[in-house]
C-alpha cells in the first residue's frame, strides 16, 4: 500500500504539479543561469568538453613523485604556497571551490618550469595544460563569486504549493 501512495505521489508531481509550475513560473532564467546562481558563490561554475577531456587525462596520476624531483616551481616557491607538481592533478584540479587559496601557487608558476616535470611524468599528466586551465576556472570562479546578484535566488519560502 505505502509502495502504491508513493507512486501515486510520483505521478502526481510528473503529471500535475511540475507542468503546471513551469506554465505559471516567472523566472525567464537559462539552465545555466540558474545553475550560476545557485552554485557559483560556492565556487563551483560549469566547465566545457574540451576541459573535462583534460581533466580526465589530469586524473591518471598515481602520487608517485617523479614529477616533483624534476619540478623547478619547488626551489623558487614556498612550500606553504606551492607542494609540488602532483597536486596539480591530484587536488587542485579536483575542486574548483580551493582554487582561490591556491591563487599564488597558480601565479608563480610558469610552464617553463612544469616541462620537465611533464617530461618525466609516467602517465603523461598535461601539467602545463593542467596549469592553464586552473587558471582560467580561478578567474571564473572569482568573476563569478564577485558578481551582482541580480538574478539570485532568494532563500525566502515558496508560497505555491508546487
Amino acid at each position: 500500500m505505502q509502495k502504491l501512495k508513493g507512486d501515486l505521489y510520483l505521478a502526481y508531481r510528473a503529471m500535475f504539479a511540475q507542468p503546471l509550475r513551469k506554465l505559471f513560473s516567472t523566472d525567464q532564467r537559462s539552465g545555466k543561469q540558474r545553475f550560476l546562481d545557485n552554485y557559483a558563490p560556492e565556487g563551483l561554475v560549469p566547465i566545457s568538453a574540451a576541459d573535462r577531456q583534460l581533466l580526465h587525462r589530469a586524473s591518471r596520476c598515481i602520487h608517485c613523485g617523479l614529477c616533483e624531483g624534476f619540478d623547478g616551481a619547488l626551489s623558487v616557491l614556498p612550500r606553504t604556497t606551492y607542494d609540488g607538481a602532483s597536486l596539480l592533478a591530484i587536488c587542485y584540479s579536483r575542486a574548483t571551490p580551493d582554487l582561490p587559496r591556491a591563487r599564488a601557487a597558480l601565479e608563480g608558476l610558469s610552464e617553463d618550469q612544469l616541462v620537465r616535470s611533464e617530461a618525466v611524468c609516467p602517465t603523461r599528466v598535461p601539467l602545463r595544460s593542467l596549469v592553464g586551465y586552473l587558471r582560467r576556472q580561478l578567474v571564473e570562479v572569482v568573476r563569478q563569486q564577485h558578481r551582482p546578484a541580480d538574478g539570485a535566488v532568494s532563500l525566502q519560502p515558496r508560497t505555491s504549493p508546487f
